[in-house]
């Protein structure tokens, strides 16, 4: 990326996650290391669906994150542990056992134009896995030209389990929040063909690396959490987005005296 034109970092302004044993939404606010909860009604509008691979490892006590694709059927996943080393590398349907096998789960990751109680809106990215995945999926709403509305959660069992998913209505697109969500997309767009962009670059930086992030993500066990040391010393995942410049003087200084001597 050139000097005049700056990296793009993701636009997005929550990462929004559901916990199911709960019935509520929430994100990760970095800056008070909090889950805040997202009350409903929640309203959005879909801006673009990807999928991705979340979870748990039980092996490395840590969670799993996998980069994002449009296309699972040629487009590769890349998922990995957040500690422990392990990586598993393919197409959902060649992986998808070994995925399971490691405690990782086929995520939708749902980028969005939230729609806020005082009729602001904001760029977002929801996660549905598991039972809220299968609720998207057999939802009864047309996103290219509706709002999508959560206004209740449904209780399901399986077994002894009890547990809650959204339910997902349509409401009416007016021509103003269209035009909103059309714009935002265009912003989004634009990141994401970046962000595809840099993957093969990554692969060739975590080729060399000889340790592996050990962060998790402390509220979820998905988005990693990081102190200001693990910041200053460590590379960052795939799923960020700036990796830190670490150039300390005593190794300048090192490199330019086999130079001068």
């Amino acid at each position: 990326m050139s000097r005049s034109i700056p990296k793009l970092t993701n636009p997005c302004q929550k990462f929004i996650d559901f916990k199911s044993d709960k019935g509520l939404f929430s994100y990760y606010n970095k800056e008070t290391e909090q889950a805040i909860e997202i009350p409903v009604p929640i309203y959005f509008v879909v801006l673009d669906e990807l999928a991705t691979i979340s979870g748990y490892n039980k092996k490395n006590d840590c969670g799993i994150y996998s980069n994002e694709v449009h296309r699972t059927t040629d487009e590769v996943l890349k998922v990995k542990t957040f500690k422990g080393g392990e990586s598993i590398t393919g197409l959902y349907a060649d992986v998808r056992d070994s995925i399971i096998a490691l405690g990782g789960k086929y995520t939708k990751s749902v980028y969005a134009m939230l729609i806020n109680s005082d009729k602001s809106v904001e760029l977002v990215n929801f996660k549905f896995r598991g039972a809220a995945f299968s609720a998207w999926m057999d939802k009864k709403v047309n996103p290219d030209s509706s709002i999508v509305g959560i206004t209740e959660f449904a209780e399901e069992q399986n077994g002894k389990t009890v547990y809650n998913v959204p339910v997902f209505k349509a409401f009416k697109l007016t021509p103003e929040l269209n035009s909103q969500a059309l714009a935002m997309d265009v912003e989004l767009q634009k990141y994401l063909k970046e962000y595809k962009a840099q993957q093969p670059e990554k692969e060739v930086v975590e080729a060399a690396k000889v340790d592996t992030i050990e962060a998790v993500d402390k509220w979820h066990g998905e988005r990693p959490v990081l102190t200001k040391q693990d910041i200053l010393s460590r590379p960052a995942p795939d799923n960020e987005d700036d990796l830190p410049f670490i150039f300390t003087i005593p190794i300048a200084l090192g490199i330019i005296s086999q130079f001068m001597f």
